[in-house]
């Protein structure tokens, strides 16, 4: 009994040695995964990443809020002109009707999501470009295709990307494996939404557009509605003068619409011959001032805008071919010589509005979001019925291959170099065309004209809104936005960088900044380098054993510099201030020498307090040098 007993309590202390085994490996894996320790190393390559997946990010959200919430259009759209606005002639971009013919079309958030993650995983891999950057220092292999999950929140958007990738440096054989990534974008598309989904929804509740467009017509007396004159002359009007006029009244009045609630300016300029010149002062203040919801919505504005040159379909009756004629009766014996002229007509008005939500909180990224509707005006009476609503699907579409062999215009690039003194034709630029979810390698740049300048000539599928990209050793990547719909020719202009393989990282101590020392063997330190005002992001590590070198553009430019000091296990010091860089300085520099603040090995606590200081302990210690 006595040897039970003691079997029993070995195999309890056992069990509970397993379970507390388990219990501390999961917190440590809970640990890693919520804070993620980051060789100085391989931070570069997680830094990269995080970096394409952000900009890819910030491209989709560009297009959606260009084209109303879409990115790819569903083929009932694609397929019918009638469906959506297409801007131009010269930025034609197809912003799909919200509402139009009695059809509502509204993009639900669960469509723009999957919209977004759509654009991440087809167009990340452009952007990684196979790790070409980094292919003299590291051997990278891409382990699994990239998974994209986004959430739109009130403040921001929130993109994880799962994606993992195996890191090797080759120069001390460092390795690493990343798989989750993720991104915060300060872009409030969510309450833009919100806000626009407000709007269409109070327009059908409403037919504001229409009673606006009604009063144009009633109280215009170059367009004839129901009056009587006493006249023997002949009162009639050409149709092609109506149509004109209600388009003017259109394009002019529309953009003085308000949303009650939303961010607009009373005291703005408009002229106004009985009172003040002020907004709150004038006619629109008491008639285009409208109430969409209860909801407010004071860090947005909201811009109504209609052009003569967009689709516009009016009828009036009676109507004879291009004149409108007045009934004439005259008076019989002593009053024949009284006429009378009597005229009553009815309008039939489509046309297209479109409205532009603005982000108007400089906290926030700056951002518009663009959806347009038709306005339906039947007999003088608005007509808004809702006949039907589309569905919104992720359709079957054609591989890249497919897309790209299908040819439709030519276009002329011409590439250039671009500095702030000077612009150079340069070649062997490589080029790509993203288009939706497609891409299309479309050759290097070469000389044409016998010299005279630098391009490609290509023909290429049809595409409204696509992404222009260049890449070339020795200049930024380049990118714009090109109409492939017709033949265009456009100028790519790339920005050249001045590359430094010489750099290092000196120390200063907390207790005695004035000191500065290098290095020791065993630390490390991880350099970012984001510009202020673009997305430009550069990364260095110190020591470099071999080239891995920092690339700035040869511009003026401010940037937000960070620096992190590490041993193997701890985070000892670093850096935070913005850098100042002049153009002239830095040409003439070989070398750049940038300082870090040292605490030292310390508590996780006063670690802590360290880090959440470092912007102001860094004041202490001088910017990056240039030399």
């Amino acid at each position: 009994m006595a040897k039970k007993a003691q079997v029993s309590i070995f195999l309890i202390m056992a069990l509970a040695i397993v379970i507390l085994g388990a219990i501390y490996l999961y917190f440590q894996r809970i640990t890693i995964e919520e804070g993620e320790i980051v060789q100085p190393e391989t931070a570069p390559i997680k830094s990269f990443i995080e970096g394409c997946i952000e900009q890819t990010s910030t491209e989709a959200l560009t297009i959606l809020g260009l084209n109303g919430g879409y990115i790819n259009f569903p083929l009932d759209i694609e397929a019918n002109p009638r469906s959506y606005l297409q801007l131009g002639p010269v930025n034609e971009i197809k912003n799909p009707y919200w509402w139009h013919d009695g059809i509502s079309a509204i993009p639900t958030e669960e469509f723009m999501v999957s919209e977004i993650e759509n654009y991440v995983n087809n167009q990340l891999k452009a952007c990684i470009n196979n790790f070409e950057a980094f292919s003299t220092e590291y051997e990278i292999r891409e382990l699994g295709k990239a998974n994209t999950v986004a959430a739109l929140t009130e403040n921001n958007v929130i993109v994880d990307v799962n994606y993992p990738v195996d890191v090797l440096k080759n120069e001390n054989r460092t390795r690493a494996r990343f798989e989750k990534f993720s991104t915060t974008i300060p872009i409030r598309l969510k309450k833009a939404h919100n806000f626009a989904k407000s709007i269409m929804e109070a327009e059908n509740r409403d037919n504001f557009l229409e009673k606006k467009t009604i009063d144009l017509i009633a109280l215009d007396h170059d367009i004839p509605t129901t009056d009587i004159e006493a006249t023997c002359e002949k009162r009639e009007w050409k149709f092609d003068d109506v149509q004109k006029k209600l388009k003017q009244l259109l394009r002019v009045n529309l953009p003085y619409i308000r949303v009650l609630g939303s961010n607009y300016a009373q005291n703005i300029f408009v002229p106004n011959p009985f009172g003040e010149d002020t907004y709150q002062d004038s006619y629109f203040q008491s008639h285009y001032l409208w109430q969409v919801s209860d909801e407010k919505f004071p860090d947005f504005n909201a811009a109504f805008s209609f052009s003569e040159n967009w689709p516009f379909e009016m009828q009036a009756r009676p109507r004879d071919g291009n004149l409108l004629k007045s009934n004439v009766e005259k008076g019989l014996d002593l009053l024949s010589f009284f006429c009378l002229h009597i005229w009553h007509f009815t309008y039939d008005v489509v046309y297209p509005v479109k409205v532009t939500i603005i982000e108007a909180n400089e906290n926030f990224k700056p951002y518009s979001f663009s959806f347009a509707f038709k306005v339906a005006v039947d007999h003088n009476q608005p007509n808004r019925q809702n006949f039907a609503t589309t569905v919104f699907e992720n359709v079957e579409r054609p591989s890249s291959e497919e897309f790209c062999n299908e040819v439709a215009n030519e276009v002329t690039i011409y590439t250039v170099s671009n500095t702030s003194n000077e612009q150079l034709d340069i070649t062997n630029v490589n080029l790509t065309l993203t288009c939706g979810p497609y891409a299309c390698n479309l050759g290097k740049t070469e000389w044409l004209s016998f010299g005279a300048a630098s391009g490609l000539i290509k023909e290429v599928p049809y595409c409204v809104n696509a992404i222009l990209r260049g890449k070339k050793e020795g200049f930024l990547d380049a990118q714009m936005f090109i109409q492939a719909d017709t033949p265009r020719a456009y100028t790519l202009n790339m920005k050249p960088v001045k590359e430094f393989g010489n750099y290092k990282v000196v120390k200063h101590q907390l207790s005695n900044p004035s000191v500065q020392s290098e290095l020791a063997k065993n630390e490390k330190a991880s350099i970012h380098i984001k510009s202020a005002s673009s997305s430009f992001e550069a990364f260095g590590a110190y020591p470099t054993e071999s080239s891995f070198p920092i690339r700035l553009p040869a511009e003026d430019s401010l940037y937000d510099v960070t620096v992190y000091l590490t041993d193997n296990d701890n985070i000892l010091g670093g850096y935070k201030q913005k850098w100042a860089v002049n153009a002239n300085e830095l040409k003439s520099a070989s070398q750049i020498t940038f300082h870090v603040m040292d605490q030292g090995i310390v508590s996780d606590d006063e670690s802590a307090l360290f880090i959440a200081g470092l912007e102001s302990y860094s004041k202490q210690i001088s910017v990056p040098e240039l030399k």
